[in-house]
């Protein structure tokens, strides 16, 4: 269990107690915010639902360790003007009643539904989970898949995805904690008085709460007599086998159920005002913590995460407006607002789209997010200064100069891919089809050359991917053959890969990777801060790095680097993105409008060995070093051409 997740409003056992109990124990009613809901008989005990609002799907807050309904009292009266807001508190816990050992996730999912379903609440749910919550939640929904209809993850637990590495930093962190707060940890899993320093830390930092050292020494009197409290949260904190085992076994798809992934920058900082120490042990955590999040997004074709980068692991309270964000998208994604459901909807939402530059759409169920790009121009092309400093990187003069010359361009507005196109979409289209896996897979990864392997194709590519990660071993003519099944499918008309969904031109690429940026990387012009935003040979792990070769590197699902300006994610690292044009050596003769280049060159450079023009592909990969993370980098192969660093994105003329 997350350690820095200890929040012991527990202490506060004062608050949860009806206005009776509050007046003859002198404790004042304006603190008692935690209202008494609806005690749900749930088999020999009871638990204590609080709901609001009406409407369907109802959406089910679940508390991280330490919480209980209070923890959603700046979000849930807001959700619940547009729907049903339900929170809870777990048993042995607030006004519910001592439950069973151990407080497993899975004894906690059971329960939930129980009392959900004896007060007349059936599916179905989105379900909301905070820190251990997160892990109650996913419990939930392998459980009882049928009910769910959505999940957001608000900075959720992760430990049955960390390495052993990761558990291990975790529980060095600890010692991070200061040291009043690990006073009070320690004395509930001990069953010790709390020190009086709990009910004043943890109690200050509610919201509309009042402290005094009189309320304090109240707090506290109250909160020694509840050993069910010490108990449950004894329980709830050592998370046992039989959960991690659980969710290790059951963490399949969701399809396309949406998945919201709401992830802290700054764990430990915010309403408790602590913040941990700059130790190296903490910024691994940090990473890890933001990598093992993103995992989840693996679980279905509709997921994104999404930062919070001033918020501390509470973003219900300080970024309430973000969560509730979060919670409204998915809330719209299962049918109950405008969302298309047939091509003609679908046709509308896309011309609406074409007016506001920013909107996403999705034409169908399994079609990739897109999202619209403003008209505009830019300067194409890399600057002599620029060239001079990728081929000091780690590059070549020679390797730069068909950067050149720096032209303007100016586009259309256009819709483009929001990801890479992932394996799991990829998967859709061939089992519509049954369109062949091909006939091998080009690798450079571990043999240190570019050499065909027979057993290899996007199903098997080298290395270990899910649903989310981008499609690998995909030559331009599959992406084609991909992008004319997308336009039969959403009836745009023949099985054609020409339009209105084709792959983008280079122009567009350079567009969308740029974002109005016209510095070295969509970022800045600071190398350093690449593993922030990309992944490639530094942080993809790779081993034994040998010029653009290296041994043991993947990818990685999409989504999980922030996005750039235009919101795309992933332009440039983790793999490389074809583009629909014939390559030149220079830019002196193309299109300046965004067309792509058909013109094939004379160069026999620029040919593969049947006389064919090659064509360009974008982006660096997650084997490459930072210098090809440039959006003005380019590449190019034969259409032909299959490796495990290669895939693509689409792009759609918008009407």
């Amino acid at each position: 269990m997350n350690q820095f997740r200890i929040l012991l409003s527990a202490v506060l056992f004062a608050t949860v107690t009806s206005g009776q109990e509050a007046s003859k124990n002198g404790i004042p009613a304006d603190i008692v915010y935690a209202r008494p809901g609806q005690l749900v008989d749930v088999g020999g005990f009871r638990l204590n639902l609080y709901c609001m609002g009406s409407g369907s799907p109802t959406v089910v807050f679940d508390s991280g360790w330490g919480d209980w309904a209070p923890a959603w009292s700046t979000v849930q009266p807001q959700i619940a003007k547009w729907t049903r807001a339900c929170s809870y508190d777990r048993a042995g816990t607030g006004f519910s009643d001592p439950g069973p050992m151990p407080r497993t996730s899975v004894r906690i999912a059971e329960e939930l539904r129980t009392a959900l379903h004896r007060a007349g609440m059936a599916g179905p749910y989105i379900l909301v989970g905070s820190a251990f919550g997160g892990d109650n939640v996913r419990t939930f929904a392998y459980l009882y898949m049928d009910e769910v209809a959505g999940l957001v993850l608000d900075d959720a637990d992760s430990d049955d995805l960390e390495p052993k590495e990761m558990q291990e930093v975790t529980h060095r962190g600890h010692a991070g904690i200061p040291k009043d707060m690990r006073e009070c940890q320690d004395a509930i899993l001990e069953h010790k008085p709390l020190p009086a320093i709990c009910a004043q830390r943890f109690f200050r930092g509610l919201p509309e709460a009042a402290w005094s050292p009189e309320l304090n020494a109240k707090v506290l009197k109250i909160a020694q007599t509840k050993a069910a409290m010490y108990d449950s949260y004894a329980s709830e904190m050592e998370q046992t086998p039989e959960d991690e085992t659980y969710l290790q076994q059951h963490n399949r798809s969701f399809g396309s159920r949406p998945i919201r992934v709401l992830t802290s920058g700054n764990h430990g900082v915010g309403h408790l005002e602590r913040k941990p120490p700059d130790t190296p042990e903490h910024l691994k955590y940090e990473q890890e913590t933001t990598r093992a999040q993103a995992r989840w997004l693996a679980l279905s074709s509709n997921s994104k995460q999404i930062f919070t980068r001033n918020s501390s692991e509470y973003i219900q309270f300080d970024e309430p407006e973000t969560l509730i964000k979060a919670i409204r998208e998915v809330y719209d994604l299962t049918g109950h607002s405008a969302a298309p459901h047939s091509s003609t909807d679908a046709e509308a939402q896309a011309k609406a789209a074409s007016r506001a530059a920013g909107a996403v759409f999705r034409d169908c169920s399994t079609c990739p997010e897109m999202v619209v790009l403003p008209a505009g121009s830019f300067t194409m092309g890399s600057s002599a200064e620029e060239k001079f400093w990728a081929a000091s990187h780690g590059g070549s003069m020679e390797a730069v100069a068909d950067e050149a010359p720096q032209h303007q361009v100016s586009l259309s507005s256009f819709a483009l891919g929001k990801y890479d196109v992932t394996r799991g979409e990829y998967a859709a289209f061939t089992r519509d089809t049954g369109y062949p896996a091909g006939d091998g897979c080009g690798r450079g990864r571990a043999i240190f050359k570019w050499e065909k392997d027979s057993k290899l194709n996007w199903e098997n590519p080298g290395h270990s991917q899910n649903d989310r990660d981008p499609v690998v071993c995909v030559s331009w003519q599959d992406a084609r053959a991909y992008i004319a099944w997308l336009n039969r499918k959403t009836d745009r008309g023949a099985a054609s890969a020409n339009g209105p969904y084709r792959l983008p031109s280079e122009a567009e690429w350079e567009y969308a990777a740029r974002a109005g940026t016209t510095t070295k990387f969509y970022w800045g012009d600071d190398d350093s801060a690449a593993p922030v935003h990309a992944w490639f040979n530094a942080n993809s792990g790779c081993q034994n790095i040998s010029g653009l070769f290296c041994q043991h590197g993947r990818t990685h699902p999409v989504g999980s680097k922030p996005p750039n300006a235009f919101g795309l994610y992933d332009m440039t690292g983790n793999v490389w993105q074809w583009t629909e044009d014939c390559y030149d050596n220079s830019y002196a003769d193309i299109p300046t409008d965004g067309r792509a280049n058909e013109a094939p060159s004379n160069d026999p450079k620029a040919k593969d060995g049947q006389g064919n023009c090659l064509r360009v592909d974008r982006g660096g990969s997650w084997m490459f070093p930072a210098w090809l993370l440039r959006p003005a980098t380019r590449e190019r192969n034969p259409a032909d051409y299959r490796n495990d660093i290669m895939g693509f994105r689409v792009a759609r003329t918008l009407p």
